[in-house]
């Protein structure tokens, strides 16, 4: 019943006149140092990270009196190489994670220009089952962890058109991690509670609309 509820409400928004497909790309090298648990104290490790990353995103939406109201749906791509250096009797490792994550977003723009528009945002981004994080040492065999995760976030932003460019900043309330196993794990989870440990982040995204 959830189900069709949710496709008699999006269904009307493919076939509304503003629409898009943008794809997008990051590529990111750091360097720094973090600390990791060892013997009841911590122990500090540098480490170098590349993060290459790709995302595939369909926009529809449609003008009313109170604004436009649009859905965004993206999937990304993201390998990311951390590499940490070892330190007291910690041999030299390597963590690489790979992230297929879908997202959702139902837009509000409250105010529009030819080259720029405000808006704010409702919506989920996840972590799909199969995607891992997978460690490499010298010391043990190669381990690889699966999980799955939701998170639900609200947010608001300006986004800024050059001809076929695209330039979105933006502010996010991210919710706790919804850790799962099965669908009905999200819909038992206390909402209270992942309220409670939200997130406030920043973000900005950019690439080509064709």
């Amino acid at each position: 019943m959830r189900s069709f509820i949710f496709l008699l409400f999006i269904i009307p928004f493919f076939s509304l006149s503003q629409s898009g497909i943008s794809i997008s790309g990051m590529s990111q090298f750091n360097i720094g140092e973090s600390i990791i648990p060892q013997n009841n104290h911590y122990t500090p490790i540098s480490y170098e990270n590349r993060n290459n990353n790709i995302t595939l995103s369909i926009f529809r939406g449609r003008k009313f009196r109170i604004g436009t109201l649009a859905v965004k749906g993206s999937i990304s791509y993201s390998i990311e190489n951390t590499k940490y250096h070892g330190a007291n009797n910690i041999a030299p490792y390597k963590v690489t994670k790979r992230h297929l994550i879908p997202s959702l977003e139902f837009w509000h723009i409250l105010f529009q220009s030819e080259k720029a528009f405000l808006y704010t945002s409702v919506g989920s981004y996840g972590i799909i089952q199969n995607l891992n994080t997978k460690e490499e040492s010298k010391i043990t065999e190669n381990t690889v962890y699966e999980y799955n995760g939701i998170v639900p976030f609200l947010r608001t932003g300006v986004q800024l058109n050059y001809n076929r460019f695209f330039l979105n900043p933006f502010v996010s309330f991210d919710l706790e991690t919804i850790r799962f196993d099965s669908t009905n794990d999200i819909f038992n989870t206390d909402i209270k509670e992942r309220i409670k440990n939200h997130t406030i982040r920043t973000g900005l995204e950019c690439g080509i609309m064709f």
